[in-house]
């Protein structure tokens, strides 16, 4: 990018008053005219590592996993549900969800 800075050796205003324009009503239908446009995507680069990340996390899931809970466990959960008497751990489950143990 280049930029360019000029001075004038003039000492008046730097920018001369200009009388607002009356606006116009807005047009329904398809734009037209020389637009400028915006295209964003993400580099393939990126969706690769998203997908290493979502394999990374499925697998320490599925090992995580192990054979599953006991059948006393189950039971004991069942109970505290139940009886009202079960509150998850909030914080405990996000951080089991993201594989941070």
């Amino acid at each position: 990018m280049n930029i360019t800075f000029q001075t004038t050796k003039n000492t008046t205003a730097y920018r001369s008053t200009v009388p607002a324009q009356p606006r116009k009503a807005a047009v329904a239908g398809p734009a037209k005219g020389d637009y400028d446009t915006v295209k964003i995507s993400r580099s393939r680069i990126a969706k690769e590592d998203d997908e290493s990340f979502a394999r990374l996390l499925a697998r320490r899931t599925a090992a995580s996993l192990g054979n599953g809970a006991s059948q006393e466990k189950v039971q004991e959960l069942s109970r505290r549900v139940a009886d009202g008497t079960y509150q998850p751990d909030a914080q405990r489950i996000a951080g089991r969800m993201l594989g941070l143990g």
